[in-house]
């Protein structure tokens, strides 16, 4: 188990100066196997016990330091034009992929599918963040990081294969986890997985742009809702970089729990009312993907941040998925 000592380790390891003024710092040794516990105790999802939810942070931290980290460089190479700071991120992913990391075992709490959930979360900021650095990749970086994130994406879709597992947020987030790696790495077959994916969540949307799975998520339905759409949001829009307009599949339905998700977050009282039970509200980052429609950032956040987006949205907004 990683525990917090060895997060310091890591996190004294990878601190990142200008890159404009250093050498690339060795990457930290790829992770093979991933250990992560859900920290919900009621059949809702939606109560946190604090003490599993602080083991739950304590074991994936090195995990989404990395990702921290790579989305970092990524962004600085769009921010200030350093190609070092690109290379390096690179560099990262590169010896990643040829460490075989997050293809090892998935070690669960709890007994359920914790480890799982973190990998497709990884592979979706990863394979984002890589879309920002790509161009700058040899053709050797090239041919070890794209079969490696095609794998990862590939086992992370396996998962909800299994009629146990239900195709709520979590498949969402899968279909961005496989989006990002067909649109990074140029994958065809990846590229209509995602959009089976992204179809499946459509038919999920009820007419009143809700979600039935996340409204049973009592006080936590409003932040689930917002946390089930993020992904089909950016989803969207990396399909517009293959020419293909995702808002106007299934009728525009996706615009049902845009608007259903931006008014709860305006007023939550329908939610509540509905529920039965005072919402919580997502967080600002969590909030980051209005910024891909032209909207102003949540809350006092300049770059609006989000690991599981890549790094900066703002700057992926102005930079990859910049609009005409």
């Amino acid at each position: 188990m990683l525990r917090p000592l060895l997060r310091s380790l890591f996190l004294g390891a990878c601190t990142l100066p200008s890159l404009a003024q250093a050498t690339c710092p060795d990457a930290p040794t790829a992770i093979r196997d991933i250990e992560a516990n859900s920290f919900y105790t009621d059949a809702h999802h939606s109560l946190i016990d604090k003490a599993l939810e602080k083991q739950y942070h304590d074991n994936i931290a090195p995990l989404e330091d990395f990702l921290r980290q790579v989305a970092a460089m990524a962004d600085q190479r769009l921010e200030k034009q350093d190609l070092d700071a690109g290379r390096c991120a690179l560099a990262w992913l590169d010896s990643w992929a040829a460490g075989g990391a997050m293809q090892g075992r998935m070690i669960n709490g709890r007994g359920d599918t914790q480890a799982q959930y973190e990998r497709k979360w990884m592979l979706a900021g990863l394979s984002v963040a890589y879309l920002k650095v790509r161009d700058l990749a040899t053709p050797d970086q090239a041919r070890r990081i794209a079969p490696w994130m095609q794998d990862i994406a590939d086992q992370s879709l396996a998962l909800f294969d299994s009629p146990k597992h239900k195709r709520n947020n979590h498949y969402y987030w899968v279909g961005l986890a496989v989006m990002g790696t067909a649109v990074a790495t140029d994958s065809k077959p990846h590229l209509d997985k995602a959009r089976s994916v992204f179809d499946k969540a459509l038919g999920d949307v009820d007419d009143d742009g809700t979600l039935p799975m996340e409204m049973d998520r009592a006080g936590m339905a409003l932040h689930y809702h917002n946390f089930a759409l993020a992904p089909l949001v950016v989803m969207a829009e990396l399909a517009r970089l293959r020419g293909e307009d995702w808002y106007a599949r299934r009728d525009g339905r996706l615009q049902k729990l845009l608007a259903r998700v931006e008014g709860g977050i305006a007023d939550p009282a329908w939610f509540q009312q509905r529920t039965g039970v005072k919402q919580k509200l997502p967080s600002d980052a969590a909030q980051c993907w209005v910024v891909l429609l032209g909207k102003p950032a949540p809350g006092k956040s300049k770059n609006c941040a989000y690991n599981h987006f890549g790094g900066s949205v703002r700057l992926l907004a102005a930079g990859p998925l910049k609009r005409d």
